[in-house]
C-alpha cells in the first residue's frame, strides 16, 4: 500500500517555553484525535514528529494512524534550522519509500515546520543540498508562531510560508484544525492519482496569513531574553523568560526610551535538555539591569533562581550562606549582590 508520509517538524527551543509548548503539546493531541476520525487519512497517513533546537531528534518515526500517540515535546538550547533540515532528509532517505520500475513507492512526504525564532546556525550548505536533491520530492509548509518567527529564512526553504498572528490558544486550536484538515484533503485528493502540488485545506485569514513577499517576511530582533539555569540540589535545568517592553526612563533633566524585559515565567526542563542544545558557548550577554522580576526554582522550590557563580552558570539558592555551584562544583558564600551584572543569554 502507497502511504502518505506526514512530518511535523517542531522547534522546541527556550523561546518556545510556556504557552507555546504547551498549546503543540495539546495541538497534537487534538490533530491525531480529528484525523482519526477521517477514513482517508486512516488508510494512507503516517506521522513522524521531529523536534529541533541546537540538535535535532526524531520523538516519533514515521508511523500509521492507529499507532500513533503524542510524544512529550522536550526543550533545549538554540534553534539550528540547518540541523532540522539535515535531519529531516536523513528520516526521508530511511523511512520514505522511493518507486521502482517493479513498484510505486509512497506519495511525496508532506512536512510541516513550525518555529517562533531565528536559525542559530548557519543553514547555508543544507539548504544547497535540500533544494537541490529534496525540494521537488517533498511538499513543506513552513509555519511561522508569533510576530518574531524569522520568515524571511523560513521563505528560503520553501514558497510556502504562512505566519500564525499571534499565539493565543484559540488561534493555536484553529491552526491544529487547519493542519488535521490539510492532511484530511491530501489524503483525499491522493485517492483520484497523484496530485501535481500540495493540497492544503483553506484557512482563517484572522489566524494566519501567507508570506507572498520577502519584504512582508522582516523579523524584530532582540524581542526576548532566555537564561538558562540549574537547580542546586537535582541538577536538573532550567528556563527564566524575559519579554521586550519598552519604558520611558525620565527625570527632570532629560527623557530616553531604554529597553527592558519583564519576566514571562521559569519553566523546568528535565536532562534530555543538553541533548537537544546546541554545546557551543554562547557569547551574548545582557546586564541584569534590563531584566525585571526573579523568581523562585521550578525544581526545588528554592526562593531565589538567579544566583550566579563566577564559571558563569546560573543557580538557585534558598539565601545568603553556603553552597555549591551546579556547574564547576565551587563551594560558594552567597551574599546579595550589590549593582548589576553581565550575564549569558541562551542562543534562542
Amino acid at each position: 500500500m502507497r502511504r502518505l508520509p506526514v512530518f511535523l517538524v517542531v522547534d522546541v527551543s527556550e523561546s518556545m517555553a510556556g504557552e507555546n509548548l504547551r498549546s503543540l503539546q495539546e495541538g497534537m493531541e487534538r490533530l491525531i484525535k480529528t484525523l482519526r476520525t477521517d477514513p482517508y487519512a486512516l488508510e494512507t497517513a503516517y506521522l513522524s514528529v521531529i523536534a529541533f533546537a541546537g540538535r535535532a531528534k526524531t520523538l516519533t518515526p514515521l508511523v500509521e494512524l492507529v499507532a500513533f500517540y503524542s510524544p512529550r515535546l522536550p526543550l533545549g538550547s538554540g534553534t539550528s534550522m540547518g540541523a532540522a533540515l539535515e535531519h529531516l532528509m536523513g528520516e526521508i532517505d530511511r523511512n520514505v519509500k522511493r518507486s521502482t520500475p517493479e513498484q510505486k513507492g509512497d506519495f511525496k512526504p508532506l512536512v510541516f515546520l513550525m518555529t517562533d525564532g531565528k536559525s542559530t546556525d548557519d543553514p547555508t550548505a543544507v539548504l544547497t543540498r535540500w533544494k537541490n536533491h529534496y525540494a521537488s520530492r517533498v511538499n513543506l509548509v513552513a509555519i511561522g508562531i508569533g510576530p518574531y518567527a524569522s520568515l524571511e529564512a523560513l521563505s528560503t526553504i520553501t514558497p510556502n510560508v504562512l505566519r500564525i498572528e499571534s499565539a493565543t490558544e484559540q488561534d493555536f486550536k484553529k491552526f491544529i484544525d487547519w493542519i488535521s484538515a490539510s492532511v484530511s484533503t491530501q489524503s483525499r485528493s491522493i485517492g483520484s492519482g497523484e496530485p501535481a502540488a500540495v493540497s492544503l485545506a483553506k484557512f482563517d485569514d484572522s489566524v494566519m496569513k501567507k508570506i507572498e513577499t520577502i519584504a512582508q517576511a522582516t523579523a524584530v530582533d532582540e524581542d526576548f531574553v532566555v537564561i538558562q539555569g540549574r537547580c542546586q540540589t537535582t541538577k536538573l535545568p532550567y528556563l527564566l523568560k524575559y519579554e521586550r517592553a519598552k519604558q520611558a526612563l525620565a527625570t527632570r533633566d532629560f527623557r530616553m526610551d531604554a529597553v527592558h524585559y519583564n519576566l514571562v515565567g521559569v519553566f523546568a526542563a528535565e536532562r534530555d535538555f543538553d541533548e537537544l542544545s546546541d554545546p557551543r558557548a554562547s557569547a551574548r550577554t545582557i546586564s541584569t539591569e534590563s531584566l525585571i522580576g526573579s523568581p523562585g526554582c521550578p525544581h526545588c522550590g528554592a526562593a531565589y533562581a538567579f544566583a550566579a557563580c563566577s564559571c558563569g552558570q546560573i543557580f538557585c539558592v534558598q539565601g545568603e550562606g553556603q553552597a555549591t555551584c551546579p556547574g564547576c562544583q565551587k563551594q560558594l558564600n552567597m551574599s546579595m549582590a550589590e549593582g548589576d551584572f553581565d550575564v549569558t543569554r541562551s542562543r534562542g
